[in-house]
């Protein structure tokens, strides 16, 4: 693999696909839970695979995730991808996904990857977009190899989590900010007998500019996340997120300082006027039974504000997952069910009451956890609460097939919330979207399809629309 490893970004459904049933089966063990993951990570665990142990599912994947890491990686090769997409009322909630988010849009790639240094040069012309961008960089970076580590810099999507309908933290939801990251490439267990019992082992940290219209402009977002891998199987993540700085706010070291040290909670152990910042924090757990039980269970606990009497989280946001793998006639199949709940619950672990107009909001900060008219974290936004069901197939010639049935309760408790980035007032949201993604010689081609019903809670009326889109890919 080359040093300068590239960087798999979220959305791709097949891949994930593959690197789950390679993790889950126990034919590999590395960190798949934070994205952009790196392709020498994958291509080195693909390295060490007993092919002869493999079932039929799980040789088909290798081999998908084997050829694409080898295109990816090859050194000093200069790679063009063009995309065009068109859609009529494209799905306004996205989950990991890559679906079209504007009617019209028409992309170019150029990337190169050398020895130390890649780069990914990337644009999209968008007719009539949602934010008014008409000309987006989206997935454009540098980046150098440092050891093990990877310093980027740029435009990336991310996905934090396990969940496969959205993350509470950081999800692919909204358009990715600029700014620069440090992430392990590589998640090679310590050495040291102390700490080898951890497992693989993955660290990444940003620091983005919010350069939108917000009511405290050039806000910077700070992120950092860290995961382990105790048993094959079992990931364990903890992740922090923070919006910080900005025009008239605190820059310096020791305001950064504060945050760190989550000396951050306004009235408890900070005065409102010198509160550090607006944090999110938490945990997740990703644990696939063992071998021969083609079951994973999943959950990610997100806290945004602390208890009184100090730093311990007392406003937690929660999601719950279980998916199921195996064969149906020739299809590979991952189905799952999700749940999730985006109104701060208080109490230890979200035991007590409900506090609404809590997430993803702050008195400071009053544009709240969003960026360019999307969320941050979940895709349906504050105090919403979602039921999902889906499925991935894949085809033995690598063709994908997905449906996805949701019904979300938005903006479900509060009164009249001008800012909330779907609905200032409560509706609720019935939608199921298929899609096939087909490749061929000349590209990848996707299509989709769904429906979707609105309810509003206030007026008693319904509104229906009906998604479709067609995408293709140079390659």
């Amino acid at each position: 693999a080359a040093s300068a490893e590239v960087l798999a970004p979220p959305g791709d459904l097949r891949m994930r696909h593959d690197v789950d049933l390679l993790n889950d089966t126990r034919a590999i063990n590395i960190s798949s839970t934070a994205w952009p993951i790196s392709w020498g990570e994958i291509q080195t665990a693909l390295l060490n695979v007993d092919q002869s142990d493999l079932t039929t599912n799980q040789r088909a994947a290798f081999d998908r995730l084997f050829r694409q890491s080898r295109d990816e990686l090859e050194t000093d090769f200069w790679t063009v991808d063009i995309e065009v997409s068109v859609a009529d009322n494209p799905r306004f909630i996205r989950t990991f996904e890559n679906t079209p988010i504007d009617e019209i849009q028409l992309g170019a790639k150029v990337s190169w990857v050398g020895e130390r240094f890649t780069f990914n040069l990337q644009g999209t012309l968008v007719d009539d977009s949602f934010d008014g961008d008409e000309f987006r960089p989206d997935g454009t970076f540098v980046g150098v190899a440092l050891g093990n580590w990877m310093l980027t810099a740029g435009w990336q999507d991310r996905f934090w989590g396990p969940g496969r309908d959205g993350s509470l933290i950081l999800g692919n939801h909204h358009r990715p900010a600029p700014g620069i990251t440090l992430q392990r490439n590589n998640s090679t267990p310590f050495e040291t007998r102390w700490l080898s019992w951890l497992g693989p082992w993955s660290l990444i940290t940003f620091m983005q500019q919010l350069d939108d219209d917000r009511a405290v402009k050039d806000t910077l977002l700070f992120g950092i996340r860290g995961s382990v891998k105790p048993l094959p199987g079992l990931e364990i993540g903890i992740s922090r997120t923070a919006q910080w700085c900005g025009e008239d706010r605190p820059c310096d070291l020791s305001t950064f300082g504060d945050l760190l040290l989550g000396r951050d909670n306004r009235g408890v152990n900070v005065d409102p006027e010198d509160e550090p910042g607006n944090q999110l924090g938490g945990f997740d757990i990703r644990w696939s039974l063992p071998k021969g039980i083609p079951v994973t269970a999943y959950m990610q606990w997100i806290g945004e504000d602390g208890r009184g009497g100090g730093g311990a989280i007392g406003s937690w946001l929660r999601q719950l997952g279980l998916e199921f793998h195996g064969q149906i006639g020739g299809l590979s199949h991952r189905t799952y069910i999700e749940v999730s709940d985006t109104t701060c619950q208080e109490g230890g672990f979200g035991s007590s009451g409900s506090k609404p107009n809590c997430a993803y909001e702050h008195p400071i900060y009053a544009t709240g956890y969003r960026y360019k008219k999307r969320s941050i974290g979940h895709g349906m936004d504050g105090d919403g609460l979602s039921y999902s069901i889906g499925s991935t197939l894949v085809q033995s010639a690598g063709h994908v097939w997905n449906v996805s049935l949701r019904h979300m309760e938005l903006n479900r408790e509060g009164p009249d919330q001008p800012a909330h980035s779907i609905t200032p007032t409560p509706k609720d949201l019935s939608d199921i979207q298929i899609t096939h993604e087909r490749y061929t010689t000349v590209g990848r081609f996707k299509i989709g399809v769904g429906y979707a019903e609105l309810d509003d809670k206030l007026t008693g009326q319904s509104t229906t629309d009906t998604t479709v889109f067609l995408q293709w890919r140079s390659r």
